[in-house]
């Protein structure tokens, strides 16, 4: 289990949840911003303390 936090376009934090996988954290993350038009939200997951971006990309560099 990860936990995953939801940023608004000013970074401020929305909301954080321990979640069992990364399918399921972007899925929430859909669920958390889906009624905002606005640019700029983005999800972070949090490794050894440190928080990063969440890529859902599983890795490719198209």
């Amino acid at each position: 289990m990860a936990t995953y936090r939801v940023l608004n376009p000013h970074g401020d934090i929305v909301e954080t949840k321990d979640i069992e996988s990364a399918e399921d954290a972007h899925a929430w993350f859909v669920d958390q911003r889906a009624d905002n038009s606005e640019l700029g939200w983005r999800m972070e997951v949090e490794h050894d303390g440190e928080w990063s971006f969440f890529d859902d990309t599983e890795g490719s560099a198209d």
